[in-house]
């Protein structure tokens, strides 16, 4: 008894003397009481930041998934189908030109049966007539084998006539003023016996197939090239000029036009480049 009644005193005798001691443990709990329900506020929103955060990371690595599989998709149905279904055939004419300036014509395949000008060269060289430097036109005994103006020249000269006509879908140069680009093709090449199909994607199946690469260096003067338009499929056509230029039958704004072809649309919906023709000079 004695030593409680002495604890108990020790203690009124601490409160009096003390008395702030116990307002100070009663504030430090509370001070910890709300630092533990502020900090518990604050982590469901860190985690509502966080689920943020996740689920954007997930829809973004979704959306290049998405991405890269129609890419592949693209890419192996792109190659199935032009490596699949190119045909290749010779070339359907061989040139050989001759002492006189003029050349011979010899058809190395079937052609599809069709009006031909009977001596389509001299019509097209009347026309083209001028150029002093064209040995050809002088009728001299000691001119030489092989002549300035080459066939590709002769062709692409043919074809630079007809810059700047106008464009209309399923029109040729033959019934009207304006063309299409198979049309305007199909049309330069009749004009050397060389009878090609309408429409560009019957085009790519004929002659013989340089590259399926947009590559300069393995191109000449005179070869057809194709490309994708809206789609998968063969849709335009045009002709090489060289030095990385292509003349073509382009669209209502430019016509007939010459373009440079060292540009992404053209590298990317590029399909195949075709010979027609082949110059072979005497031995």
């Amino acid at each position: 008894m004695l030593c409680r009644l002495g604890i108990i005193l020790t203690l009124g005798l601490a409160l009096m003397l003390f008395p702030g001691f116990c307002i100070d443990t009663q504030a430090k709990s509370s001070k910890k009481k709300t630092t533990s329900c502020k900090i518990k506020q604050k982590a469901p929103s860190n985690k509502k930041i966080s689920s943020r955060s996740k689920s954007r990371r997930v829809a973004s690595k979704r959306a290049k998934r998405r991405t890269t599989r129609k890419y592949s998709t693209s890419r192996a149905s792109y190659r199935g189908y032009y490596s699949g279904s190119i045909c290749e055939t010779p070339p359907l004419m061989k040139i050989t030109p001759q002492r006189d300036g003029r050349f011979l014509l010899e058809p190395l395949s079937s052609q599809k049966p069709g009006k031909t000008s009977s001596n389509p060269f001299a019509t097209d060289r009347q026309k083209l007539k001028g150029n002093e430097d064209d040995y050809s036109l002088r009728p001299q005994r000691q001119s030489p084998i092989y002549p300035r103006w080459s066939f590709r020249e002769l062709v692409l000269a043919m074809a630079k006539q007809y810059q700047g006509a106008p464009y209309a879908l399923g029109a040729s140069l033959e019934s009207s003023r304006a063309t299409d680009c198979s049309g305007f093709v199909q049309y330069i090449y009749h004009g050397f016996q060389i009878d090609l199909p309408r429409s560009s994607r019957e085009q790519a199946q004929v002659g013989k197939t340089v590259t399926q690469r947009l590559e300069f260096s393995r191109l000449l003067p005179g070869d057809l090239l194709f490309f994708r338009r809206g789609g998968r499929h063969i849709g335009h056509s045009g002709i090489y000029m060289g030095e990385g230029k292509m003349i073509h039958a382009s669209n209502h704004r430019n016509g007939v036009t010459i373009t440079d072809l060292a540009q992404d649309y053209y590298i990317n919906t590029f399909v195949v480049a075709k010979r027609v023709f082949e110059v072979r000079h005497p031995d």
